[in-house]
């Protein structure tokens, strides 16, 4: 059955209610959608769901795949100790991974986690609790590899969920630029102001390919912490006959937060 579902999901922790509690009113429109995304993935029915997120354990030569015989959602570090949540591994989609990057020459290092992320974490929280015997693929991408190798990366895991007789999901969960407000935690920068609207341009015109010709020095300008979980994403849908719905787009906190879907042909 292959590719399913694939959209861009934020993982601020403000959404979660121990955490957020009154500020998650200001996030009422990303709360909505969020809501609205998992309803949508709910309906497409994946057996195993792929998330990238830009958090957890981050290593600057591979990407990064989880593989653990389970997996805890952990919100201590937000002094959330009572939410927790139980995941499943897609063991034999996490092999076939291993296998393709060895053969494509791409560098994918497995580690070995029972407490997932909170980029990880929050979105599967929101997502996931209709679809509970849904199984992930917690991934990561590398701290120093390019644009390009996490596009190539991209292009990889869609060759292996084209075989796969499973119904699969990508996620990114993807919050943007970090500089597009005054109460950004960095300042405001025309250039996170023009990452933002890079990202959402792509969305609209159907080019993932011009996520290329962002470079190293705009995605550190712009002080985005998922521009190579996008740059994966994109890779994943080039050549890929899709429509993208772009559910919410605010800043309200000072950092871009986007909920989109992509409807796949």
């Amino acid at each position: 059955m292959a590719l399913v579902f694939a959209g861009i999901v934020t993982h601020t922790p403000v959404l979660m209610p121990n955490i957020g509690q009154d500020a998650i009113k200001l996030i009422d429109k990303t709360k909505t959608s969020m809501e609205r995304l998992g309803q949508q993935l709910q309906t497409a029915k994946p057996d195993i769901l792929v998330m990238i997120s830009p958090h957890g354990e981050v290593l600057p030569d591979a990407v990064s795949i989880n593989l653990n015989s389970r997996y805890d959602s952990r919100f201590d570090e937000f002094g959330d100790l009572t939410t927790k949540k139980t995941w499943r591994p897609a063991t034999m989609l996490i092999d076939r991974f291993r296998e393709d990057f060895k053969r494509y020459d791409l560098p994918l290092a497995l580690v070995s986690d029972e407490y997932l992320d909170y980029g990880t974490s929050v979105p599967l929280c929101y997502l996931t609790e209709n679809l509970p015997h849904i199984k992930i693929v917690p991934m990561h991408p590398s701290s120093q590899l390019s644009v390009e190798t996490h596009f190539k990366i991209g292009q990889a895991l869609r060759s292996e969920i084209d075989s796969s007789t499973s119904r699969i999901a990508v996620l990114a969960s993807a919050d943007l630029s970090h500089r597009v407000g005054e109460n950004s935690p960095e300042g405001l920068s025309p250039k996170g102001i023009a990452f933002d609207e890079k990202v959402q341009e792509i969305l609209r015109d159907k080019n993932p390919v011009g996520f290329l010709d962002v470079d190293q020095a705009w995605i550190k300008e712009a002080g985005s912490c998922s521009a190579m979980v996008l740059a994966i994403l994109f890779g994943l849908l080039d050549g890929i006959q899709h429509e993208s719905e772009i559910l919410s787009y605010e800043k309200p906190l000072g950092v871009g937060y986007l909920v989109a879907t992509i409807h796949l042909s």
